[in-house]
């Protein structure tokens, strides 16, 4: 038995083609903050920042240099959590920055 569809709204096609290409982001940036908080720690979480994911590269900005160097020392870790958390591989490589902090 075939089921008769309608039309499918235009917006649906197109999140699920980019989705499929690896180029859709479902997640929000609330939501990469959460999964960052959760890989990270809370020691560390409140001294970073979370940008987008833009071609697999996560931006993100840190307080300070002593940060940026223990978060380049635990990368490779850090990129492989992150990514299972995600529950796919979005994540290829992760950009850190000293900066100021949103709010600051």
């Amino acid at each position: 038995m075939n089921k008769k569809r309608g039309p499918i709204p235009i917006g649906n096609i197109v999140a699920d083609l980019l989705s499929r290409k690896g180029l859709g982001q479902p997640q929000t940036l609330g939501e990469i903050e959460a999964i960052w908080g959760k890989v990270v720690g809370e020691a560390i979480a409140p001294m970073t920042h979370c940008g987008k994911i833009h071609h697999g590269k996560l931006n993100v900005v840190v307080t300070n240099s002593t940060i940026m160097q223990e978060l380049m020392f635990q990368k490779q870790e850090i990129l492989e959590a992150f990514n299972k958390k995600m529950q796919r591989d979005l994540v290829q490589d992760i950009r850190f920055r000293v900066g100021r902090l949103p709010g600051q």
